[in-house]
């Protein structure tokens, strides 16, 4: 199964080790077609269910003291695989990125949807932090049979996690 790439972005586009191997992954993987697309949160989060972000799961990029997370049940539950799928696939992207506020970055495998969105001001980062904070919400929440939205509420804002595919994205107030 192909991997869709969807993506919003204000400026140009250049086309670690965790207990699942992205490094090896991404080497093996062919590369793969990608479709810009607009896209927004429509699903509003009470932040009171936000726990703060383990020490031990950040193991790609230092959490900060504002990191939180949560984890929801749902059904049907987004393959764990596809989602590892969206993870390889942003980690081999290796790019900058710089994202509207208020919008996300989809990415779409199979039965898992990955995204990441800029919360309350335009944000600059690259693919490499998104699959990290990807990795996290995974580890945390996908892993145990959940979906779940990795969040910082330090400024820049931002967000990131996984869903069932064709479920809302979430969004916490943290602005």
């Amino acid at each position: 199964m192909k991997a869709t790439f969807f993506v919003t972005l204000i400026a140009g586009f250049v086309a670690s080790s965790t207990a699942f191997d992205h490094a090896q992954k991404r080497a093996q993987r062919p590369q793969e077609a990608y479709k810009g697309e607009v896209v927004e949160p429509t699903l509003k989060l009470d932040t009171v269910n936000l726990k703060q972000l383990p020490e031990t799961v950040a193991s790609l990029t230092p959490r900060a003291a504002n990191d939180f997370y949560e984890c929801r049940n749902t059904r049907p539950m987004p393959s764990d695989s596809d989602c590892n799928n969206i993870i390889d696939e942003v980690f081999a992207l290796d790019t900058p990125l710089i994202v509207a506020p208020n919008a996300c970055l989809l990415f779409q495998y199979g039965t898992c949807w990955g995204f990441f969105c800029a919360l309350c001001q335009q944000l600059s980062t690259d693919t490499n932090f998104v699959g990290s904070q990807l990795v996290n919400a995974e580890a945390l929440c996908v892993a145990n049979g959940q979906i779940g939205t990795v969040v910082s509420s330090d400024a820049p804002e931002w967000e990131a996690g996984f869903i069932y595919q064709g479920a809302s994205l979430p969004t916490y107030d943290v602005c």
